[in-house]
């Protein structure tokens, strides 16, 4: 009975939100208040429950969001998303320029939205495809393909930072599996499109952006514009090694990496970077009206249903889920990650948010950890990559994503359809192969 109620819960959920368009917040909330009571938990208490999850979302990972959605706003206002694109590009040489697209998409996508950057970066896109005459589908898919990887892999992004939290997930590990995984995952992208797009011809009249950085000045160095992402990210990275290293190192090293590399420390340090070293910093953009004031919006709409997905969860994690588990799959490695992966791609396909078909699975898998022999420090981040995976299977007609892709890169459906759905299963697949294999090699942790 349990697990029909849930499955008719999670069904409204989609429903509500994929067909009548509400907004995920209220769904969420009350998707939680009505599995509660239906599963005899109690109208006050599952109230506590709601509040409780709603909170300790925001208090883990509140401050990580503003400081990175921060990041995000200042380095595309400042030119620093330009100046890394063009730097990219002039490493990879111009008869390479799809390759470099998909790295440019790789990097950009960890500190700002995948849609925003795509409808930034395309404009560049069409002004290389028509200087070395590549195909405008090669390039346009392949920025896609690497914009998701990371949007649906790597943290600071939101799916994956909340699935973290749920999951009680280390940062560090989390970044790490899911960098390789969304590499993987780019490339495959790439390759596809280099595939797929070489016969595709994209409709002329493809709307042109506000966003063509074509009148942008670049001012910044490319090693200034890659300091607000590259310093968070090492400093993560540092308290991570530290941890592992901790018996060969002082113990004031040890505290300093702890402290330092705290997620709110690390994005913190990174956005003041972004604020006062990215060009001249006026008052006026500190302001409600200016980039701070932008992103403080930006990052609580964003907070809100991140909040909501942790209230679901919180409630969800009353129930019992090791009664349902077959005997053979409590076990670690590859076995039991398939769970959480395919349960998230269903969420993803029927509904078409990878945030909420993240979070929801997050919540799913959160009280499933201990039954499927997950609570090693290393599986849980492994399970937490398995969930964002599923939630990168497939973007298609019901994702806001694939209508941004297809509109402004000029793409019909069916282009739409063979170009960025395709691409992303495939993407999706070679992150699941990478997920899996390091499940080989990390179980024993």
């Amino acid at each position: 009975m349990t697990m029909v109620l849930l499955v008719a819960v999670i069904a409204a959920i989609i429903f509500i939100t994929a067909v009548w368009k509400i907004h995920p917040l209220p769904v969420l909330l009350l998707g939680g208040f009505c599995f509660g009571l239906c599963h005899h938990t109690g109208f006050q208490n599952t109230l506590e429950l709601i509040a409780t999850g709603f909170g300790n979302t925001i208090k883990n990972i509140g401050l990580v969001i503003i400081a990175g959605t921060i990041i995000g706003v200042f380095m595309e206002k400042r030119g620093a998303l330009m100046v890394i694109a063009r730097k990219i590009i002039a490493i990879t040489g111009e008869k390479r320029t799809p390759l470099a697209m998909a790295m440019i998409g790789y990097v950009v996508s960890i500190c700002i939205f995948c849609d925003s950057a795509f409808i930034i970066l395309v404009g560049l896109w069409k002004k290389i495809s028509r200087i070395t005459r590549i195909p405008a589908a090669v390039g346009a898919t392949a920025l896609s393909m690497g914009l998701f990887a990371s949007h649906c892999f790597i943290p600071p992004t939101p799916g994956p930072l909340a699935a973290m939290v749920i999951l009680g997930a280390d940062f560090g590990r989390v970044l790490l599996y899911g960098s390789a995984a969304a590499l993987a995952a780019a490339a495959a992208g790439y390759f596809y499109s280099l595939y797929a797009g070489k016969n595709e011809i994209l409709e002329a009249d493809a709307p042109a952006t506000d966003d063509d950085p074509g009148g942008i000045p670049f001012r910044l160095h490319w090693s200034v514009a890659f300091l607000p992402i590259a310093v968070p990210l090492l400093l993560i990275e540092g308290n991570s090694l530290a941890g592992i290293f901790k018996a060969a190192l002082p113990p004031a090293v040890t505290s300093f990496l702890a402290c330092a590399g705290h997620p709110v420390t690390a994005l913190t340090v990174g956005a003041f970077i972004a604020v006062f070293l990215l060009g001249k910093c006026r008052q006026d953009e500190l302001s409600a009206g200016g980039l701070m004031g932008k992103a403080v919006l930006d990052a609580a709409n964003i907070l809100v249903i991140t909040a909501a997905g942790g209230a679901f969860g919180e409630v969800l994690k009353q129930v019992d889920f090791a009664a349902f588990i077959p005997a053979g799959a409590a076990r670690p490695g590859i076995p039991a990650l398939l769970f959480p992966l395919i349960f998230a791609a269903v969420l993803k396909m029927a509904q078409g948010s990878s945030t909420l078909a993240i979070l929801t699975a997050a919540s799913v898998t959160a009280p499933l950890l201990e039954p499927l022999g997950m609570t090693s420090p290393s599986m849980r981040a492994l399970a937490c990559c398995a969930v964002c995976c599923g939630g990168m299977i497939v973007s298609h007609t019901n994702d806001s994503f694939f209508w941004i892709v297809t509109r402004f890169s000029g793409m019909n459906v069916r282009q739409g359809l063979k170009l960025q759905t395709l691409g992303t299963l495939f993407s999706g697949l070679a992150g699941a192969v990478v997920i899996l294999l390091l499940a080989i090699f990390v179980r024993a942790d």
